[in-house]
């Protein structure tokens, strides 16, 4: 045995894995397979590269049931992915603790998603059905030079299957329960000309969704989706060297969004300073009742409701990309090119559970009328991005050098309609110009210490009452827009001091430019040349330094020194003035990591490990708010924070049928510092020590167990067992008593019959599957309501399952 595998470290390593290693040694003939990556913008091997990064190829993607971006969630350590509330395509990406939940357009995400190296600048509309997945990384941690642009948490990398010249396809038919129905395609065609080649793919999906709409007159299906895509890929070789790559995709999806449902009706106020005691089921009257009596067990899914206010999501995306790259040793040549156009949106979204009714003075006279408790659409909202991105990959010194140089132009256009319409307890507006209406109205008793009112009135009011919206009635508006101008030049070499030890250097200056408006009728504008605008301009330069050091031909260390950033921008749904004309500024950080990347056993057992620790400057936070003005996600630079834990993951060959892979994430996240105004004082405190990081569950792993036999003739048999773990987390820093999940854990299982010969040069495989085999029911996220009264939570999808047949020739 080799003498590194006799380290103190090595030795703990394989304890933790609890691995019977002797029916490992006994095996012949096994190894771990080589992975390609291309996480440093080239293709280099995972083992060599000094990035904690977790990559899915092709064959990995297919035995995990891999369709989307979300279905990676519970797979990699510390990251978390999923749909945000209210929508089927808009998604979320938490690594490290690091992420956005913020909906509006105007708000970048902390964490890239690349396809096929183009930047997709929001996570809003980049959930939809990819076709053809080749590989996905998972990039952890900033990756402030090559992927630089708002990339403080990490980076998510996927590429799809190019055009291979020869006539080739495949035909996958899905069926599963609640409805499931995907129908995907793919043909290659014959080169043409010896230098064309075309790939075509399309996918056709249907869910009726696991929760039903029991309200007369709307969709019944509720968590549902449609969805239609296609793909045309072209590839030209017009000479050796020359690579032209060009792809057009469409996406077209409508689905009603998994329920909100109600878990919490509030009896105090609490604005991250006190508890102010407030029983919302006696002043805030019928309507806070009804929807105290829809709560049952907070802890318990439901899958029936009376929603009102809920209708179909919409998303059409339409993307352009080209790739030109021109190897012309030593060096390549590299253009990407993207235009995407998102349109996306939603009549209406039913946010307080049910479906209610109340006494309404003004809307009804007194008389008791239909109510929406809390209702928003987007009726308008669309994307327009198009970036440029030029760059220069080589060697040098005998290869002992590797650079790449780039210069990326971004420019983005975003629109978006969010109007709101909500109740609020008469009790705060009694001090109100129309709080004597509703003490003659006989809503309010005095006890002698002044009026107590027992209601609720739909916000805003009707003209022409004080306060009221002067053109729309009956709503809170909120419309806004954003340009967007992002310059970079970066670059980022290694260089070989000797044949084990590697030194990199990255260098990347950002320029962003924002000009955005904000038209509110709630702040006093009354046609749309009363909006409010904006312009700033934020720059930063970042940097990196990694050693990479090779302790045998099985085991590389490295230590990094990274910085990263977040541009600043403006709150897109501003309840004052001032918070419209106080951007929010750049978030930065400095972060450090060691590292490791080792194959033991000849090959059979891999173990990659990281330990990080982040250091987080003017932290972006966004605070869900909602109050008489509606109901916002603030982002405000709360202060500093400190970000550290470690990560595992551990790949091995039991015996020549038997594979089991294990992730492990530890994560400490805390405020240092954390700034906020007290609505009390109207002073700036600091209140660190009574808020939590949102989305950062301190345990999360992961275990997967796989069985495969050879092909004997009748096919090739496969099984897997997947359980995935995620500790407790909140949804809010300080507003997250009621709303906060638990820890879960989920179980999936999949048995497939590979390899079946079908006709001369057909291949049929045949799958068996089920996800959350044991029907755990759990929070997927989490929205308290504040001064609105109540908290609740979407839930994550009950047991499914289904059968997949995959036909390639």
């Amino acid at each position: 045995m080799p003498r590194y595998m006799h380290t103190p470290i090595a030795a703990a390593l394989i304890a933790a894995t609890s691995i019977p290693f002797v029916s490992v040694v006994q095996a012949q003939g096994l190894a771990l397979e080589e992975v390609v990556v291309t996480a440093q913008r080239r293709e280099t091997l995972l083992q060599e590269t000094p990035i904690a990064v977790t990559a899915f190829n092709a064959e990995q993607i297919a035995d995990l049931g891999i369709y989307n971006v979300t279905d990676l969630n519970g797979l990699v350590p510390n990251t978390n992915v999923q749909k945000q509330p209210s929508s089927n395509s808009n998604m979320s990406i938490y690594i490290r603790g690091v992420g956005s939940g913020e909906t509006s357009l105007m708000t970048d995400p902390k964490t890239s998603f690349y396809l096929d190296g183009v930047y997709m600048s929001k996570t809003v509309g980049a959930i939809f059905d990819i076709v053809d997945l080749q590989s996905i990384e998972v990039l952890r941690g900033p990756q402030g030079t090559l992927f630089g642009r708002n990339s403080t948490g990490g980076a998510v990398n996927v590429t799809t299957r190019k055009p291979t010249g020869e006539l080739g396809g495949r035909v996958e038919v899905s069926v599963g329960n609640d409805g499931y129905r995907r129908l995907t395609g793919s043909v290659d065609l014959p080169q043409v000309a010896d230098m064309l080649s075309v790939k075509i793919s399309g996918s056709k999906m249907e869910y009726d969704g696991w929760a039903t709409n029991e309200f007369p007159g709307v969709n019944p299906d509720l968590a549902s989706e449609d969805n239609s895509s296609y793909r045309v890929a072209l590839r030209l070789e017009p000479t050796d060297g020359l690579t032209v790559d060009y792809s057009y995709d469409d996406t077209d999806n409508t689905g009603v969004p998994t329920p909100y449902q109600v878990t919490k009706v509030k009896d105090s106020i609490y604005n991250g300073f006190t508890n102010t005691p407030f029983p919302y089921t006696f002043l805030g009257g019928e309507i806070f009742q009804q929807m105290a009596a829809t709560v049952g067990d907070p802890t318990k899914r439901r899958e029936t409701f009376m929603l009102e206010g809920s209708s179909e999501e919409w998303l059409e995306v339409q993307g352009h990309n080209l790739t030109v790259a021109w190897e012309l040793d030593p060096f390549t040549i590299k253009y990407i090119y993207a235009n995407r156009d998102t349109d996306s949106g939603y009549d209406s979204t039913d946010l307080d559970g049910g479906a209610y009714t109340m006494r309404d003075l003004l809307y009804g006279g007194g008389a008791e009328i239909p109510t929406q408790g809390f209702q928003a659409g987007i009726p308008e909202g669309w994307i327009k991005m198009e970036s440029h991105e030029f760059q220069l990959i080589g060697d040098a010194f005998n290869d002992r050098l590797q650079y790449t140089v780039g210069v990326f132009l971004f420019d983005e256009e975003v629109y978006q309609d969010n109007p709101q319409s909500f109740v609020l307890p008469i009790q705060f507006l009694v001090d109100s110009a129309i709080g004597p209406a509703f003490i003659g109205a006989g809503f309010c008793n005095d006890f002698g210490t002044g009026p107590v009112c027992q209601g609720s009135q739909r916000l805003p009011l009707p003209f022409p009452f004080p306060g009221a919206d002067p053109n729309l009635n009956g709503f809170q508006d909120f419309i806004y827009g954003q340009e967007s101008e992002s310059t970079a030049v970066y670059g980022q070499a290694t260089y070989s001091l000797t044949d084990q030890l590697d030194i990199t250097a990255g260098l990347r200056y950002t320029e962003d430019d924002r000009e955005a408006f904000l038209f509110n009728e709630g702040l006093g504008h009354v046609s749309f040349d009363d909006r409010f605008t904006n312009e700033d301009t934020w720059d930063n330069i970042s940097y990196l330094l990694t050693a990479n050091y090779s302790i045998s031909p099985d085991m590389n260390v490295y230590a990094t020194y990274s910085t990263g950033y977040n541009g600043g921008g403006f709150n897109s749904r501003a309840s004052s003035a001032t918070a419209w004309e106080e951007p929010y500024e750049e978030e930065t950080l400095d972060s450090y990591e060691v590292g490791m990347k080792s194959d033991w056993l000849d090959r059979r057992l891999r173990v990659n490990g990281a330990v990080f620790y982040n250091n987080y400057k003017d932290m972006q936070i966004a605070v869900f708010e909602a109050g008489s003005g509606g109901a916002s996600s603030r982002i405000t630079n709360a202060g500093e924070a400190t970000y550290m834990g470690l990560e595992l993951e551990v790949i091995a060959l039991l015996s020549e049928n038997v594979s089991v892979d294990l992730n492990y994430g530890y994560l400490d996240a805390e405020f240092d510092e954390y700034n906020a105004r007290n609505p009390v004082t109207n002073q700036i405190e600091n209140i660190k020590d009574v808020v939590t990081v949102t989305r950062a569950p301190e345990n999360t792993a992961s275990l997967g167990l796989q069985y495969s036999t050879a092909n004997t003739g009748m096919g090739r048999l496969s099984a897997r067992l997947d359980v995935s773990y995620t500790d407790s987390m909140v949804f809010h820093p300080f507003q997250n008593q009621f709303d906060s999940s638990d820890a879960r854990t989920l179980l999936n299982a999949r048995v497939t019959l590979d390899e079946l010969t079908m006709g001369e040069s057909g291949d049929l495989r045949l799958s068996a599957w089920v996800r959350n085999l044991t029907d755990e029911e759990y929070r997927e996220w989490g929205i308290d309501f504040g001064t609105l009264g109540w908290a609740g939570n979407t839930w994550g999808q009950p047991r499914t399952f289904g059968f997949d047949a995959v036909y390639s020739f």
